[in-house]
């Protein structure tokens, strides 16, 4: 047998150890997502300085080109003021036309690539500060928690011990059957309430007698889902 406010403050304790080890539970992971954040910066950082290097190499094998083209193009104007005729002439004169075309093409592509060097040098360094925020975020969290975590983990203890104490109305098959809801849905959900005539849990409605038991302060298991049941203390 046991009273109502018995059963109530059972599950009370219950579900306020549930929160406290949901919020010891939630703490570290909260930590290792601020550091995941951490790391996807720094991928992001190391994978835009691996293409700062390549892009910057591209760019000097393009200034290489042009180096070459101007070559060339000197070399074709020296040719071009030693034509001996209109054909070799006109000849000439088109290689001039397409080389400096060449030579036009390769410049801007060279702009465009220091260009792209310059704009991620600027998302690298304002990443690198994102970084730097981000590490601090995650380390101001990790302390906070740590020294919250204490305070949790006595209360933790208290309510285990509260627990313990409240449970004590529970005997034999009942007590055994109790504890089995404990192991297999945790304390905060090895009971439920009558909520208008029905198991909170499942909502199956119960008998006017199984209320009646209730009230008298009787143990009684739901008959679908099989947590233990109890009344709710009257309001006013």
């Amino acid at each position: 047998m046991a009273t109502v406010e018995q059963l109530n403050e059972l599950h009370r304790l219950h579900q306020a150890l549930h929160e406290i080890e949901e919020a010891l539970t939630r703490g570290p992971r909260q930590v290792r997502a601020r550091d995941q954040l951490v790391k996807n910066l720094e991928k992001d950082i190391e994978d835009k300085k691996n293409l700062i290097k390549e892009t910057r190499a591209l760019a000097d094998r393009k200034g290489l080109d042009l180096k070459t083209k101007e070559v060339h193009l000197q070399d074709l104007t020296a040719k071009l003021n030693q034509a001996t005729s209109n054909r070799e002439y006109d000849i000439l004169n088109g290689q001039i036309e397409a080389d400096t075309v060449a030579k036009s093409v390769l410049e801007d592509e060279i702009i465009e690539q220091l260009d792209k060097v310059d704009r991620l040098r600027t998302e690298v360094a304002e990443a690198e500060k994102l970084k730097q925020q981000r590490n601090t975020d995650r380390d101001a969290f990790a302390a906070k928690f740590e020294k919250e975590s204490v305070g949790l983990r006595e209360r933790s203890t208290g309510l285990s011990k509260h627990i313990g104490q409240a449970e004590s109305f529970l005997s034999g098959d009942k007590a055994l059957r109790y504890r089995r809801l404990v192991e297999s849905y945790g304390g905060h959900d090895s009971m439920a309430s009558i909520e208008e005539n029905a198991c909170s849990h499942c909502r199956v409605t119960i008998t006017s007698q199984h209320r009646m038991q209730l009230r008298l302060g009787e143990i009684l298991f739901c008959s679908s889902c099989g947590r233990l049941l109890y009344a709710p203390l009257s309001k006013g």
